[in-house]
């Protein structure tokens, strides 16, 4: 077959060049997965400091109250 190197070439490339879209895919969603994830510890930090904000001020005016 006198074709047959250059099919073979031509197949390696597509096959690489789907490799490399399989790879972009995979980082694009792992990163997108990474910043949600970080976004919601975030979040979760923020009201966890809230809360133990809270709950020292609360103490705080029990103990004012107590005191007076």
């Amino acid at each position: 077959m006198p074709g047959a190197a250059t099919a073979e070439i031509y197949f390696i490339v597509a096959m690489m060049i789907l490799i490399l879209i399989i790879c972009v895919v995979a980082v694009w969603a792992f990163f997108r997965t990474y910043k949600k994830e970080m976004r919601e510890r975030a979040q979760r930090e923020a009201a966890k400091a809230a809360a133990k904000e809270k709950s020292a001020a609360e103490n705080m005016a029990k103990v004012e109250a107590d005191a007076g």
